[in-house]
């Protein structure tokens, strides 16, 4: 079975993000995978959104509810 699943987190700094690194690779099932990416508050700036279409949550609340940074 594969689980496709994409789970963030925010750390305050480096090491934090190296802490947590190191609890992953101690309870990472025997026969599973996981892949980190780290990226930083300025990269995260540069992110752009890419939509062929309105989701539910715009359809039904507006975009003038959502704010690009």
């Amino acid at each position: 079975m594969m689980q496709f699943s994409i789970y963030s987190k925010i750390f305050n700094n480096r090491d934090a993000v190296t802490n947590h690194i190191e609890i992953l690779r101690r309870n990472v099932p025997v026969q599973g995978q996981i892949r980190v990416m780290v990226v930083t508050e300025k990269q995260y700036a540069k992110i752009d959104i890419i939509v062929g279409g309105k989701s539910i949550q715009e359809s039904t609340i507006g975009v003038e509810s959502f704010l690009k940074l």
